[in-house]
């Protein structure tokens, strides 16, 4: 009686595929079927079918060590997650079945979102093209995976556009304004734009405390909702997209988009993934810290020959959570003086940061304040040193235009033409 097996209820728990090595993925019933239905789907040379690759694939990404970058926890429940794959997602739990220090996976549901998307409540990416009265419109289903258009191609010489957007109100203003921020705000860029479309990762509107920005300004733009997170997850799948296929392309948020555009790419750059200068940002009237933005896009490896790659009105939660009360361009001045600065350029580098820091204990400080610092070290008088600095302050940028040189170069700002002052003449 021992060896007898008692016959199992078509609704237990069994293991799914073949694992090989990593973790076992167990399933019950009628979510093994729909596994065995997709696994079958996928082998057909159809939009079924990649839909049931995509699928396929992601369940099966659970099998290694570390957590799909798609993956979100469930707070309070440590052992759930959630798995975004375009148009489905998959609900699983950590746990031990075979013992020891093994932890398998126990699929607890897969739900198709599409229709969840279509009613504009769940974060979706859409292709935003022409209607028949020729206007912008959002298209009747959202598309479940990145593609490339005939007008926008994803190359090097037409890159895809893609915007993420803020808290813009109703859904039908955010085709509009988004239009503007992709465009930079240039008509001329515009009206192309309206005639190539783009693709948008639509982060619905959240509550009116979110909306009025409190979280943000509290949290200096470094905690995300739910539903940010959430569109983080969607997001880094669709730049991991674009970098499978090699496709160029832009993209723009706008406001609290920059939170989730920055947050899933600082996904990516958990994963050490390389995008080999295909990928470029622009953070438009961004509310989270462009530091982090500029950090993880050198991590990256993104294009960054655009000098200008962000712009903000100054507004509260731009000034704290985008510009850290101005404090996000010295520590990307500084990052990439350490990280990404060859040594024969260190030292223009690094007297174009002290020029910076200088400009900006002035503007914060004033010239009292800051003369009042240099008296104190050194003793002086505090009324001599307020003639000093107010007179250093302004006659810098006369002085170093004057040296030498100095105008050889284009003028973006007195620490920069400094900056290139001193470099030339190290070469030299």
């Amino acid at each position: 009686m021992g060896n007898m097996h008692l016959p199992q209820p078509s609704n237990a728990l069994k293991a799914w595929g073949t694992s090989g090595q990593g973790r076992a993925i167990f399933a019950k019933g009628s979510h093994r079927q729909i596994l065995d239905n997709f696994t079958q789907l996928s082998q057909q040379q159809c939009s079924e079918g990649y839909h049931a690759q995509a699928l396929v694939k992601a369940v099966n990404s659970l099998r290694g060590d570390a957590s799909p970058v798609n993956s979100m926890l469930k707070p309070n429940n440590p052992t759930r997650r959630l798995l975004v794959a375009g148009a489905f997602e998959i609900e699983y739990e950590l746990n031990s079945y075979y013992g020891d220090c093994q932890t398998d996976v126990e699929i607890v549901d897969i739900r198709l979102v599409t229709r969840e998307a279509e009613n504009f409540r769940r974060p979706a990416l859409w292709r935003i093209e022409k209607n028949e009265r020729g206007a912008l419109d959002f298209p009747p289903k959202p598309s479940s995976r990145l593609t490339p258009t005939r007008k926008l191609p994803g190359s090097a010489k037409t890159p895809m556009k893609i915007g993420v957007n803020g808290q813009l109100g109703a859904t039908n203003d955010v085709l509009t304004l988004m239009t503007s921020h992709i465009s930079h705000g240039d008509k001329a860029k515009r009206r192309a734009l309206r005639e190539s479309g783009f693709q948008l990762l639509y982060v619905p509107p959240e509550s009116s405390a979110w909306a009025a920005g409190w979280r943000t300004l509290k949290s200096l733009g470094n905690q995300g909702s739910e539903q940010q997170r959430q569109a983080a997850r969607i997001l880094a799948q669709h730049m991991l997209e674009a970098h499978d296929q090699s496709l160029h392309v832009e993209w723009t948020s706008q406001g609290e988009g920059a939170w989730v555009l920055i947050e899933a790419m600082q996904h990516l750059q958990r994963k050490q993934i390389n995008l080999q200068q295909r990928q470029k940002i622009f953070l438009s009237d961004h509310t989270r810290s462009r530091f982090s933005a500029d950090r993880a896009r050198r991590e990256l490896n993104m294009n960054l020959e655009d000098d200008k790659w962000h712009n903000a009105a100054p507004g509260l939660t731009q000034t704290v959570g985008g510009e850290q009360f101005g404090l996000a361009p010295l520590l990307s001045a500084g990052h990439e003086l350490l990280r990404h600065t060859p040594k024969e350029e260190r030292l223009g580098k690094s007297v174009n940061l002290t020029y910076q820091t200088g400009e900006y204990l002035f503007k914060k400080w004033g010239a009292a304040g800051v003369a009042g610092g240099l008296a104190a070290s050194t003793g002086g008088s505090a009324s001599l040193a307020v003639a000093v600095v107010k007179s250093l302050h302004n006659l810098a940028p006369t002085l170093i235009s004057s040296l030498p040189g100095a105008r050889s170069y284009y003028f973006k700002s007195t620490g920069d033409q400094l900056q290139n002052l001193i470099n030339n003449r190290h070469k030299s």
